[in-house]
């Protein structure tokens, strides 16, 4: 049968409810058939292996039996699949296509454990698969008009697909035996042909715009490999698609919504980008269509993986020839090696997608500032296993704990803003060299690798990530004392302001109030706080003085004016090093300048100043330092856009960005502690080091200046992920 190819829905799918289910058609045969072809061959391996051991039960009889049904029963279960999407064409067709059994009858205890193997396939597959189950579904059922689709009434779903497994084995005759072995086997192939089958059905009834917003609400459930008569489960099981090791998912490792969303949202675009590339390497020829087979595909990446091309290991990318047609090139070019002559090259869909996604997320990977020329080139080293690992496990798209992803995680964190500088950044660089060294090596198919790999980089990273820890924490407690320093001068100032008044002080009071009763009384409310006895008696004193000012100003008499507490001008004096003779020669100033503005001097006129000290108190701003404060914090002088103000406020201790320190250099930045007092943000690099203090406005004027930029994503790879997506909306929109 030949079937239409749905490479443009914008028109066409909308309306054409018929070209959608010629998709699906076209993905059930594509992907459920040859699972049960590869299903009846393990099943012959099985049989043949059981011969040799002299158990003819389920040896050579058996083996005879099988091999003369086998192409009936993948011809009977094709057929069902057809006749299911015949059925949602036309509903009067749906009582006549499987020819369920009716009414009562009893069951021989072969025939039952067939019906319960029969079932468990179903159960197990609609559990594993339960949300992309649910999403299709239901667009299925948008596409024709129905409220719902019944399991099985959907062609693809496990209750459907099991009832044409046990109607095309019913009519083989082979011992009952036989096809329990059958349904376990096609059990193991099945999930991750389902997962693939899935995944692209979905894809495209999204890009034909069916229920886009759609989101799941079922869970899935993680299924142990299915047990097979007389030999333990593989935990390799089938082609391996899918799944690292073939394996299904752990619950360690669930699916992430927004990743899935996103995965399914890109493969939609992708056709529309690859049009905006135009025909690729070795493509559009004029021969016949070769397609290339997954296996022959990783057989060249793994060629490729040992030797890489000098043009694949180049640290800067060339946009107008991006890794997707470097790596298209090589993969043609390895493909005539291996005796493949076609000028018509294709690959299959989903590893067409693989190989161009993993090449579109090196190039975001690459084409970033946070990498030095030498970071890049290890990086791209990377490039071919990961599209292996694309080719034979999808998830890694979807799934934030896969080891692929942690590891290129690990790896970007280890070397971004590290450009070798110190031993410890050189050799953690060195272990990085050593890590992509054995991954190069020694990945043959198996992401156990990738696992291996980042558990002992991450565990080297903790050794100077301790170190850096207590960097980053010194950093912030340094910072911390600072803001608590700034706010309690800020307090002070405000507080002698609003006791001094309007008051023109003699040039001598007003240094005694600026520099030694400022500090004085910071240092008291730094350590014993506003209200105390201290911070009390210093108040007191400063009033005294105040007072007696305003004796002196209306000209009392000398022996009338009120005297200065000794022991509290002292202690004022003394928190500033100003002891003894000193102190005594301090207070004698404030005293002789009371006494001439006593006697009719003006306080502008009055000379007299603090007597020179060894020891000099710490600078204290002065009241109208507080415009200091209000430029930090203002907007008046600042621009920005307000969407990314927002952004900015949410940032929180944790939360990286990537910053600009010098014209030629960006490096990430951690937000190490977020001021309760003024709302600042510290961020500090790798190493824990302070580079920057700033207010979520400042780093929203500095994002405008391009000095500052936010990632999109949580992780290096969600980044480059998000990125990704945006290059290929961008390209839909220009076609």
């Amino acid at each position: 049968m030949t079937f239409r190819n749905p490479t443009d829905f914008a028109d066409a799918g909308r309306t054409d409810p018929g070209l959608l289910l010629d998709a699906l058609q076209k993905q059930a045969i594509e992907r459920v058939v040859p699972a049960l072809d590869r299903a009846l061959g393990r099943v012959d391996d099985y049989l043949f292996d059981r011969s040799q051991s002299g158990n003819d039960n389920l040896g050579l009889t058996a083996l005879r039996d099988l091999r003369r049904v086998r192409s009936q029963i993948a011809q009977r279960f094709e057929q069902a699949l057809i006749s299911g999407f015949r059925a949602l064409r036309d509903p009067r067709a749906a009582s006549a296509m499987l020819g369920e059994h009716s009414g009562l009858s009893l069951l021989s205890e072969d025939a039952l454990e067939e019906q319960l193997a029969n079932e468990q396939l179903a159960e197990s597959m609609s559990r594993m698969h339960a949300p992309s189950l649910e999403l299709l579904g239901k667009r299925i059922a948008h596409v024709l008009g129905r409220d719902e689709l019944k399991a099985t009434d959907n062609p693809l779903a496990p209750a459907f697909i099991a009832a044409a497994m046990r109607k095309a084995v019913e009519a083989a005759e082979v011992d009952p035996g036989v096809r329990i072995v059958v349904f376990k086997f096609f059990e193991r192939e099945l999930a991750n042909a389902l997962a693939h089958a899935y995944e692209r059905s979905n894809t495209l009834l999204v890009a034909a715009g069916v229920l886009p917003q759609l989101r799941a609400t079922s869970k899935a459930e993680a299924m142990p490999a299915a047990a097979l008569p007389g030999e333990a489960a593989d935990a390799t099981g089938g082609s391996g698609h899918g799944q690292p090791g073939g394996g299904a998912a752990t619950p360690a490792m669930q699916p992430n919504p927004a990743d899935q969303a996103m995965f399914a949202s890109m493969l939609g675009l992708l056709q529309g980008w690859r049009g905006s590339m135009g025909p690729m390497a070795g493509q559009g020829g004029t021969g016949p269509a070769v397609t290339l087979g997954s296996n022959e595909l990783v057989t060249i990446l793994s060629l490729l993986q040992r030797d890489l091309p000098a043009q694949l290991q180049l640290a800067h990318r060339n946009q107008e020839h991006p890794l997707a047609v470097q790596i298209r090139q090589e993969v043609v070019e390895g493909a005539r090696k291996l005796g493949v002559e076609s000028d018509n090259l294709q690959l299959d869909g989903l590893d067409e997608d693989a190989v161009d996604l993993v090449a579109l997320l090196f190039d975001v990977l690459l084409d970033g500032p946070q990498f030095d020329t030498d970071v890049r080139r290890k990086i791209g080293r990377m490039l071919v296993p990961y599209v292996k690992v694309a080719v034979k496990d999808r998830r890694m798209f979807m799934f934030k704990e896969h080891p692929a992803r942690r590891l290129l995680n690990t790896v970007a964190e280890a070397c971004e803003g590290n450009r070798g500088e110190a031993p410890q950044e050189r050799e953690l660089l060195g272990h990085v060299d050593s890590t992509i060294n054995r991954l190069v090596a020694e990945f043959n198919e198996d992401v156990a690798i990738f696992e291996t790999l980042e558990s002992e980089l991450r565990s080297y990273m903790a050794q100077h990530r301790k170190r850096f820890e207590l960097a980053e924490k010194r950093a912030a407690e340094a910072q911390r004392g600072r803001e608590r320093l700034e706010q309690a001068r800020s307090s002070i100032n405000a507080e002698l302001s609003q006791h001094r008044g309007e008051r023109e002080l003699p040039a001598v009071m007003d240094e005694f109030l600026a520099r030694y009763a400022s500090h004085h009384l910071t240092q008291v409310v730094l350590r014993d706080g506003h209200g105390s006895p201290r911070h009390e008696d210093a108040m007191r004193a400063v009033d005294d003085l105040l007072v007696a000012f305003d004796y002196a100003e209306l000209r009392a008499p000398v022996e009338e004016l009120p005297q200065l507490p000794r022991e509290q001008f002292e202690a004022i004096l003394a928190s500033s090093g100003c002891t003894g003779d000193a102190a005594r020669g301090a207070i004698e100033s404030l005293r002789e300048a009371l006494v001439l503005l006593s006697g009719g001097e003006h306080a502008a006129d009055i000379a007299i100043r603090m007597p020179e000290q060894q020891v000099s108190p710490e600078p204290v701003a002065a009241p109208e330092a507080e415009a200091v404060l209000e430029i930090v914090a203002g907007t008046d002088k600042l621009d920005f856009d307000g969407s990314v103000l927002d952004r900015m406020r949410k940032l929180q201790v944790g939360s990286w960005i990537q910053l600009q320190t010098s014209p030629e250099r960006v490096e990430p930045a951690k937000v190490s502690w977020i001021s309760p007092i003024s709302g600042r943000l510290l961020l500090v690099n790798r190493r824990g080091i302070r580079v920057l203090v700033a207010s979520a406005v400042e780093l929203a004027a500095m994002e405008k200046l391009g000095k500052v930029s936010l990632r999109d994503g949580e992780t290096p790879f969600e980044d480059a992920m998000q990125q990704v997506a945006s290059r290929l909306k961008s390209a839909a929109n220009q076609a």
